[in-house]
């Protein structure tokens, strides 16, 4: 989940993991998955510890 608000457009998300994030129509990263898979867990993780502005939220079901 990504807290648009927070988000400023950087693009290190995308940068870092761009099967998970993309840069939306308005400059604000967005998701590319509702769910991450299994195996990009940890990218997720270290991707959403990259975000300077902590934009990014990561929930467990």
């Amino acid at each position: 989940m990504i807290d648009p608000d927070l988000c400023t457009g950087c693009e290190d998300c995308t940068e870092a993991c761009p099967s998970l994030f993309k840069l939306g129509s308005d400059w604000i990263a967005v998701p590319t998955v509702d769910t991450v898979p299994p195996e990009l867990e940890t990218e997720a993780v270290k991707t959403a510890e990259l975000c300077q502005f902590e934009a990014i939220r990561i929930e467990n079901d």
